[in-house]
């Protein structure tokens, strides 16, 4: 077979060069020297935002150039990148309005962007064909090519076993795929531009994946489900606690955990088109228990003082080794964690928000069964978790339940009762946001005093009637009913009990005792807090005048309070994208300092003042 011509591609400014076969599109050439041109369109040629300049010998434009560009351009040298096929050496520059390089990633009050460098490359290679003159080994035909385009790699068993059938029957002509200087992937034919990578954040009760182009950055997809392991407990210790005590409890755990990221695989992959199997790279942020839990680590040292992990550092497995249905040489990276209930989700929270970009204090709060917080206070970070129980996610409360369709999410206390429910269906249940907001409802209107302790009806005249005629006697003390049985989607009444109020204390204290606790260590006071972020769905939702009437969190201006959303998942797709970022993670990681609440007294003390409602909190606008 004649060999195929190979022409000379150098991207200015960057300095990029390599070698590529004669007909290749620019587009492709460009992503294979990883550099990312801006194709709204898709290659279509209908956009023309991939414009370039070119010098050197190209063939005549084709219709959707001279439809796109102007007369002008095309005299100057410009040509659209998707259009244009190499057929000499050549000398593009990319201008920076036709790059990709730099995709914003946004998450409800963060902005970020971070430069696509995510370490996978993609080559189509057109080899030269064995013979009597040529006798080397397939592998090393390959890696030759690979040098000349400038990537080194070393033989990977899985790979090789097959490289001399999947080079035949491709006519030497494959596209391989390389990260960290190992081939992860060889397919048939040019499958250059078809390279992404999916982020997830392994939460203990939802599991979310983001589905992203690893050439542009740009977000194709994303799914969520609820995470299976609930089935199996609520809260981490009832997890850890199945996982050692259970026949092959910890097992049972990780497939449950395997199975929730292929099910949110398989929806991406529908949703956006893609294969699975070109999926190259994967990033993980969870709690300590639950990257254990997934990677099938011992967790029976969580369980018990003093909480040591097995592991903290990042780590980086096979899709093969997690039977995950990706290339199954792809590298699934879990994020480093701090301590054995701080995990790698607060170091995903940390790097959204470039944490330490101007040294200002900082406080960070992730509010769910287990609160994980950071402070940032004089050039260091203070990190510590504390065990608020599953109230803020409506576990454990009489008529409480997730964030779901039909959940009371907002409560309002005037003359009489009014709520809103996800999507406006009839109500079922209380979420977390909703118990928040109707308890600072009842200790403004004074159903509940800063003790928690409900009125009873007869103590309750003064209140308006419409108000007092809610509060009745349940089977263990006073109720408050929100909702009427003949208003509710479920047919019974929906109200708040004094034991509910008494779990929301509890959960309440420990996250404020916490925070109160890593602010007298650090030596910050409120007064020099610059801003607080509300990390998690819970923190998304909640109305923060609600969180402060409570306690939850620090009195400050309302201005300084910051809703970040699903930050953690952000700090995933960040260190999918960017290997600088990873390695920040990994700073972030090593330089925060834990503090072990259960042996400070001063935990102990702020939880029992925390537990209290403050008298009246006049959020400063």
């Amino acid at each position: 077979m004649p060999k195929r011509k190979l022409f000379r591609v150098v991207f200015e400014p960057d300095g990029t060069e390599l070698v590529v076969p004669a007909g290749t599109l620019l587009s492709r050439a460009a992503a294979a020297a990883g550099l990312a041109i801006e194709t709204p369109c898709g290659g279509m040629g209908i956009c023309g935002k991939c414009k370039v300049l070119v010098r050197g010998n190209t063939p005549d434009p084709d219709l959707s150039e001279q439809r796109l560009l102007s007369k002008e351009e095309l005299a100057e040298g410009f040509r659209l990148a998707c259009r244009l096929r190499v057929e000499s050496d050549i000398t593009v520059t990319v201008p920076a309005e036709s790059r990709s390089r730099m995709q914003k990633i946004l998450s409800r009050g963060v902005s970020r962007q971070c430069q696509v460098s995510s370490g996978v490359r993609k080559t189509y290679c057109v080899l030269d064909t064995p013979s009597l003159d040529d006798e080397r080994a397939e592998f090393e035909r390959l890696s030759t090519y690979l040098e000349s385009q400038g990537i080194s790699i070393r033989p990977n068993l899985n790979v090789v076993r097959t490289i001399s059938r999947q080079l035949r029957e491709a006519d030497y002509r494959v596209t391989a795929t390389t990260y960290d200087r190992q081939l992860i992937a060889l397919e048939p034919g040019d499958t250059s531009t078809d390279s992404y990578g999916i982020a997830y954040d392994l939460g203990s009760t939802t599991v979310v994946g983001y589905l992203v182009d690893l050439h542009t950055g740009r977000e194709l997809a994303v799914s969520s489900v609820m995470n299976p392991q609930t089935v199996y407990g609520d809260d981490l210790v009832s997890r850890i606690s199945f996982a050692c005590t259970q026949d092959k409890g910890a097992e049972i755990l990780q497939n449950a955990a395997l199975d929730a990221l292929a099910r949110i695989a398989e929806r991406l992959a529908k949703t956006a088109g893609v294969n699975l199997k070109n999926v190259y790279k994967v990033t993980v942020v969870g709690n300590t228990c639950m990257t254990h839990l997934l990677l099938g680590i011992d967790v029976a040292s969580l369980g018990q003082s003093p909480y040591v992990p097995s592991l903290c550092s990042d780590i980086t497995v096979r899709a093969l080794d997690l039977r995950l249905p990706f290339a199954p040489e792809a590298p699934v990276m879990v994020l480093p964690s701090i301590a054995g209930f701080v995990g790698s989700d607060l170091v995903g929270v940390l790097l959204s928000v470039e944490w330490e970009k101007d040294g200002r204090t900082r406080l960070a709060v992730d509010i769910g069964t287990n609160g994980e917080m950071a402070l940032l206070h004089q050039g260091k970070t203070y990190v510590c978790s504390a065990a608020a129980g599953p109230a803020f996610e409506g576990a454990g409360i009489s008529c409480g339940m997730r964030g779901s369709p039909g959940a009371i999410d907002s409560v309002v206390i005037s003359d009489d009762v009014y709520i809103s429910t996800i999507d406006n269906r009839k109500p079922l249940g209380i979420c977390g946001s909703g118990l928040v907001d109707a308890v600072a409802q009842m200790l403004d209107v004074g159903i509940v005093d800063e003790s928690g302790r409900m009125l009873s009806p007869d103590e309750a005249r003064t209140l308006p009637e419409a108000i007092r005629q809610r509060l009745i006697s349940g089977q263990s003390g006073p109720e408050f009913v929100l909702v009427d049985k003949r208003l509710s989607g479920t047919g019974r009444r929906i109200s708040l009990t004094q034991e509910d109020i008494r779990h929301l204390q509890l959960a309440k204290g420990s996250i404020r005792a916490a925070i109160a606790t890593l602010m007298s260590m650090a030596g910050a006071t409120e007064d020099d807090l610059s801003e607080i972020l509300l990390a998690g769905a819970f923190g998304n939702y909640i109305r923060v005048e609600s969180a402060a009437r409570i306690g939850l969190i620090p009195n400050v201006t309302r201005e300084k309070i910051v809703s970040i959303g699903n930050a953690a998942g952000t700090g995933a797709r960040l260190a999918l994208l960017c290997e600088q970022e990873m390695q920040v993670a990994r700073e972030l990681a090593r330089k925060a300092v834990h503090l072990e609440l259960a042996v400070l007294p001063d935990y102990q003390m702020n939880l029992m003042e925390h537990m209290m409602f403050p008298t009246c909190v006049p959020m400063v606008n």
